[in-house]
């Protein structure tokens, strides 16, 4: 992987906690400063996939709920019996060739 070096600016007070993170990791600075910019752009991407699917679900949710209003109100209405005139023809299965 390539790798490009960029200029940082951090708080003076956040340097020796970067520094013990990194011993504790057996890391360096670079690495420590990486893996967390990983990790919040991953966040980032997962809370943008979750705020689009809440939105997916959110539409999908209501338009079930007007399609069971609709069927509801359908089933609802009274309905008129009807009866086929004549005999009705027997369904014979196809034969095979």
């Amino acid at each position: 992987m390539a790798v490009k070096k960029l200029g940082i600016s951090f708080p003076e007070d956040l340097i020796p906690e970067i520094d013990m993170l990194s011993k504790a990791l057996s890391k360096t600075r670079s690495e420590v400063i990486r893996d967390a910019i990983k990790k919040m752009i991953d966040d980032y991407r997962k809370q943008q996939s979750i705020a689009k699917a809440e939105t997916i679900y959110k539409e999908i949710a209501s338009e079930d709920k007007r399609l069971a209003d609709d069927f509801l109100s359908i089933c609802a209405e009274p309905v008129t019996a009807y009866k086929a005139a004549g005999k009705t023809k027997k369904y014979e299965t196809p034969k095979k060739r």
